[in-house]
């Protein structure tokens, strides 16, 4: 098996990208603003796996621009999301 290479792009190459309209975007449901009032910031383990995401470079600059770790920041808004879908049972347990 071949090793696929990947490009690791710089915050200034990820700002130039081009940026997308609402009417761009792919439609995907809305959580509504009442699951963010009830999201509760998980914090697991320091047993993680590296992975590379895709972001768009608001979320990116906000999450950098924050005091605590960014990535921890990250994986606590995907965690609690994770937690409310299970919770909803539309999520694997």
């Amino acid at each position: 098996m071949t090793k696929q290479s990947t490009v690791q792009l710089s915050r200034t190459q990820v700002r130039r990208m081009a940026d997308y309209t609402l009417e761009q975007a792919d439609r995907r449901e809305s959580l509504g603003p009442g699951f963010w009032r009830e999201a509760v910031p998980l914090y697991p383990s320091r047993n993680r796996k590296v992975v590379r995401l895709r972001l768009d470079p608001e979320i990116a600059d906000w999450f950098a621009g924050r005091k605590e770790d960014p990535h921890a920041g990250i994986n606590a808004v995907l965690r609690a999301y994770i937690e409310r879908r299970r919770a909803d049972g539309q999520g694997r347990a």
